[in-house]
């Protein structure tokens, strides 16, 4: 858990992660950040690994999800991203 030291009632919260692809890391912070009383007001990725479903599942659950590169698909060695 959070130490109540850095995380207080009331506040906004930003989320930033490295990957996302099945979206658990994320619901385990917004889980902690309910916790403490706060709101997560958006969710920030570098990567995101679209195909595994986590963007969709933040999504759905009223989350803005803003990511720096979209994974569309990895096979054989290649990567394909998302176009805009």
């Amino acid at each position: 858990m959070a130490s109540k030291e850095y995380l207080h009632n009331g506040e906004n919260v930003l989320i930033v992660d490295d990957f996302l692809a099945n979206g658990n890391a994320c619901l385990g912070l917004i889980d902690i950040v309910n916790q403490a009383g706060g709101q997560v007001k958006g969710i920030s990725c570098a990567v995101e690994k679209t195909y595994q479903g986590g963007y969709q599942k933040l999504v759905d659950l009223g989350y803005d999800v803003y990511s720096l590169a979209r994974i569309k698909k990895m096979e054989n060695g290649k990567i394909e991203f998302m176009k805009d």
